[in-house]
């Protein structure tokens, strides 16, 4: 009896490029989600993370590739602020 031949699998796809814009932005967002679990129980910390979360979803809809100056500033700012 002959064995039989499984068909040869595709590799998944990655769901986000690595070191794309969608990609560091889920970072920050992750970030600032991980900062308000541990205690910091700030409402600021929701607004950075829905101000972020809206930003990837103008991200995905546009397929943009670059940010204005003044959304890539806030980011920076607030990188630094919560790492």
């Amino acid at each position: 009896m002959k064995p039989t031949i499984a068909p040869k699998k595709k590799p998944a796809k990655r769901a986000v490029k690595t070191g794309s814009i969608e990609h560091k932005l889920m970072k920050l967002h992750n970030r600032i989600k991980e900062a308000y679990l541990n205690g910091g129980s700030n409402y600021k910390n929701i607004g950075d993370g829905k101000w972020v979360m809206s930003l990837i979803s103008d991200v995905r809809t546009n397929n943009l590739t670059k940010l204005c100056k003044e959304d890539m500033l806030h980011c920076n700012e607030m990188w630094r602020k919560y790492d």
